[in-house]
């Protein structure tokens, strides 16, 4: 409660101080703003919680609006599927796990699969048999104990066990990692499963998905733009996602090149990172472009006052703020285009100005500004 009357009590002297300053200066209000600065202390200017704004140039092109909805990025999107007929002998994970990179998901037991590592084996022994009888031969052949055509044949003997066992071994490790005589199935990436079809003992194949799995760190958000909108728009472009859950900035890199002959509209995509997943794919969104354009100096609104038909700003001193008059070009979402008045890196305030205002012009009975 104390300190509430004391920044009520800081207020009111603030106030009271434009009063007594106003009658001195009550017929140069209508010629121009005082060129005094207004004197704010440190604990003043805390107590009012006023905040600044640095001036920058900034694009300050056309702002285009454009519904748009929420979809999955395909390009860390995982479908799941055994590469060969089996029973699903253990599950690692369920719909709704979120999974990593390299994480196991499933186990498989294959007959194929069984009787293909039988035959890996069986043609790595036929393998290193031959190539014993090959050795021997060689050294035999060498010594001139035995003829060219033994040597020889023990030799094709070798390379064709050899070449089956690689072929085999190459086929075998084509379907994948094995854990024993099971195909063990991993995550292609990371993110949630979001869709499982699959229980324990089941039969699948490879035209049956086992799990679906999305990463929702980066989203896709497609809007459409009208013929007139789309002109403006180019791939590159810095836009904004507006939904009620929070904004997000994206970037657009793909505008379709075909009109939809229903809507007349035209497919835009942008990509945004969608930290802690508050976009959700089939979400509905709109999707704002800022245009290219020349850089100009933008205020935000809050920033400005209107003093006896003036627009006013308080400009950031060493000991308080200097009322300044601009001029504005145009309005553009929430900002003032400045077109004279400011310069870049000056600092304007942009809250705690109504009680900036009072204090340069006073009060008038009734507790109304002047």
């Amino acid at each position: 409660m104390m300190k509430g009357f004391i920044l009520s009590a800081l207020l009111l002297s603030l106030v009271y101080a434009g009063e007594g300053h106003k009658h001195e200066n009550e017929e140069a209000h209508g010629e121009e703003l005082h060129e005094e600065e207004i004197h704010l202390s440190e604990e003043q200017f805390e107590a009012l919680g006023i905040k600044l704004y640095e001036l920058k140039k900034e694009p300050a092109g056309k702002l285009i609006k454009l519904p748009a909805e929420v979809r999955e990025n395909l390009l860390t999107s995982y479908a799941i599927y055994s590469p060969l007929e089996g029973i699903v002998k253990k599950l690692y994970v369920k719909e709704g796990d979120r999974v990593k990179k390299g994480s196991p998901v499933a186990e498989i037991y294959s007959p194929e699969l069984a009787n293909l590592i039988g035959e890996v084996r069986i043609a790595k022994v036929n393998m290193e048999s031959a190539k014993k009888i090959y050795d021997r031969d060689k050294t035999l052949y060498e010594e001139k104990v035995i003829d060219y055509t033994r040597y020889y044949t023990s030799m094709l003997e070798y390379e064709r066990a050899k070449g089956e066992y690689e072929a085999l071994s190459s086929k075998l490790k084509s379907f994948g990692e094995l854990k024993g005589y099971h195909l063990l199935l991993r995550s292609p990436g990371s993110g949630y499963v979001v869709s499982q079809s699959v229980s324990l003992g089941e039969s699948v194949g490879m035209d049956r998905e086992l799990f679906e799995i999305h990463s929702h760190d980066v989203v896709w958000v497609y809007g459409w733009a009208d013929e007139d909108s789309i002109t403006h728009i180019k791939e590159g472009t810095e836009a904004k996602v507006i939904s009620k859950f929070g904004n997000r900035p994206c970037k657009i890199d793909f505008i379709g090149h075909e009109v939809d002959r229903k809507t007349r509209r035209v497919e835009v995509r942008c990509v945004a990172l969608n930290k802690k997943h508050i976009l959700k794919p089939g979400m509905f969104v709109n999707l704002e472009v800022k245009t290219g354009g020349r850089k100009a100096l933008m205020i935000p609104k809050t920033a400005v006052q209107d003093i006896e038909g003036k627009k006013v700003v308080f400009v950031r001193t060493d000991e308080g703020f200097e009322p300044r008059e601009i001029k504005v070009l145009r309005e553009l979402d929430g900002y003032y285009v400045v077109l004279e008045g400011l310069k870049e890196g000056e600092e304007v305030a942009v809250s705690g100005t109504v009680f900036l205002k009072t204090k340069l012009v006073g009060v008038e009975e009734g507790g109304h500004a002047h």
